[in-house]
């Protein structure tokens, strides 16, 4: 039986033959900050494209929400296969990689509101069938751009080779005493992939009370508090904690090579 990239794969061709699916242009760089090696994606076209979206709906605002709701129902061009009763697996229409997928609630729940078994259900089905990298931006200043629930699969290489922030991570679980940013977060070996044992360590280090971005592999898990969404209009999700950045403009990309990848993140996240 073909695996999930391969059926994301097909998904994805099929979708971009349609028109529904179009993959950017970018010009990709490394900048090597604080033990991490940074993938700067520059991509203008996005810019012009797809212009930064103004702030969600507020979360009081449910009708709202839904009415604006690009995941209900699913865009059938962008499905892939559902997880369970609770959640299904669809493309990212707005990627800049060739593989890139959204496991959102089937039914509408709030993006920050508070992370469930079901939920990790759904990511531990993924985890079974590829050895990916989920993430999720817990609210818009955390880098969502849309109130609906949903988490993110991408291979974790991310297109560059290796997953930028998995060295310090290694190091980290050399020796617990090492850090792997300059601010505030949270890190957690996991012993397997289950969803008891995924709920279990979120609960652990879970920063429900505020923003925060959560990353997930097979072999650990790391939560970072946020404190804004952006900073001098260069907009930072999880990917910016995994080691990947996009610039959107020749000034984003000035930016980010002139104050260093760590320093940025530091200036969106909650200080030590």
């Amino acid at each position: 039986m073909e695996n999930l990239w391969q059926r994301m794969t097909v998904a994805a061709q099929q979708a971009s033959a349609q028109g529904q699916l179009e993959i950017p242009p970018t010009e990709c760089e490394i900048i090597a900050d604080g033990g991490i090696d940074f993938v700067v994606r520059y991509a203008p076209q996005l810019a012009v494209d797809h212009p930064t979206p103004a702030q969600p709906p507020d979360a009081s605002d449910r009708s709202q929400a839904r009415s604006d709701n690009p995941f209900l129902p699913p865009d059938p061009a962008l499905w892939v296969e559902t997880l369970g009763q609770s959640h299904n697996l669809l493309l990212n229409k707005y990627s800049l990689l060739p593989l890139h997928g959204l496991i959102t609630t089937a039914a509408f729940v709030e993006q920050s509101g508070l992370l469930n078994l079901a939920d990790f259900s759904a990511i531990a089905r993924v985890l079974d069938q590829v050895d990916g990298l989920m993430f999720y931006n817990g609210g818009p200043l955390a880098g969502a751009s849309q109130t609906h629930r949903h988490f993110q699969l991408v291979p974790k290489d991310l297109g560059a080779g290796a997953l930028p922030v998995e060295a310090a991570v290694h190091a980290w679980q050399r020796d617990p005493t090492q850090r792997i940013y300059p601010f505030v977060h949270r890190v957690h070996s996991l012993p397997n992939w289950q969803p008891e044992t995924l709920l279990e360590a979120w609960q652990k280090l879970e920063y429900s009370w505020q923003a925060c971005n959560l990353l997930i592999t097979r072999q650990w898990m790391l939560v970072v508090p946020r404190t804004q969404a952006s900073i001098d209009g260069l907009a930072i999700n999880s990917l910016g904690l995994a080691g990947a950045l996009l610039a959107k403009n020749l000034q984003d990309l000035a930016l980010i090579r002139r104050l260093g990848p760590m320093t940025l993140l530091g200036q969106v996240c909650q200080g030590l």
